[in-house]
């Protein structure tokens, strides 16, 4: 309730927003980091290992970042892709998916703004913690209830945030990022190609536990339906193909059950001509 997102421009420009941003992250960061992998994870990760899911396609640097390559899919000149996540948590590579993209990037790593040099995020704050004792005993002790915010960011009342130090780059000594999309922010555009090209070499598109709202995601569904690609909307609740009036199939169930009953029918061996391959 009264969450204000950190926006890309604010976090840049302003030391004052990077230390309430840290200070608030180094609280939240601990309960945030022991989020475990749910049902629906796990069932993906298992369609995945039975080939259910995925696809393969030629690779391309179009498809890579320029200053440091992400998590490298190739394989004989090929990226897999299987999963296409608007989460920043690692669930998913946490319970066994390996050929995950981030679309908005990932929490727990961090990358220096002016050098590219990755860090991962728990190091970082071990550190912070180090340089900030007194501060964190404080705003522990205050802390109450605990209230944390999908971004890991912690709800802190009466905080003061001008005492703290962040640890720089340890490469070139300027300051460090999420590897996430803020809002105000884009898409890399490297990740947004290599989206499509997945979406185009899939046989269908499968949107699960999605409302879709967003246009980051939204915009590969459109490419989808428009290419004519079978498209199913696993969620509960209407979403935003059903609304703009969308050619897709719509499966209205909690998620993690209806995927594990799914994974238990395939490995029972019961309607696999219901399981189509190539999904992404």
């Amino acid at each position: 309730e009264g969450h204000k997102p950190m926006i890309h421009d604010q976090f840049i420009g302003s030391s004052k927003a990077r230390k309430r941003y840290w200070g608030r992250g180094m609280v939240g960061w601990r309960d945030f980091d022991k989020r475990k992998p749910n049902m629906g994870h796990k069932a993906l990760a298992q369609l995945e290992t039975m080939g259910m899911i995925g696809v393969s396609f030629p690779d391309s640097k179009d498809y890579h970042n320029e200053i440091n390559t992400e998590d490298n899919f190739c394989g004989n000149g090929f990226q897999k892709v299987s999963t296409i996540t608007q989460n920043v948590d690692y669930l998913h590579q946490r319970s066994g998916s390996q050929f995950v993209t981030e679309l908005h990037g990932r929490t727990s790593r961090l990358r220096c703004l002016n050098c590219g040099q990755l860090r991962d995020r728990a190091d970082f704050t071990k550190e912070m913690e180090s340089l900030n004792q007194e501060w964190l005993r404080e705003a522990m002790s205050s802390y109450g209830e605990k209230s944390m915010r999908p971004d890991g960011d912690a709800k802190l009342t009466n905080a003061s945030y001008d005492s703290l130090i962040i640890p720089p780059c340890q490469n070139c000594g300027s300051f460090l990022k999420p590897d996430v999309t803020f809002f105000g922010d884009s898409v890399p555009k490297h990740r947004v190609r290599r989206c499509k090209a997945a979406v185009m070499a899939a046989d269908g598109l499968l949107c699960v536990g999605t409302s879709l709202t967003v246009y980051s995601a939204y915009r590969f569904v459109k490419l989808a339906a428009a290419q004519e690609i079978p498209i199913c909307v696993l969620n509960v609740g209407e979403t935003r193909p059903e609304s703009d009036g969308l050619d897709v199939t719509k499966i209205d169930a909690p998620i993690g059950t209806t995927l594990s009953m799914l994974v238990d029918q395939i490995q029972d061996g019961s309607n696999l001509q219901c399981a189509i391959p190539d999904f992404v």
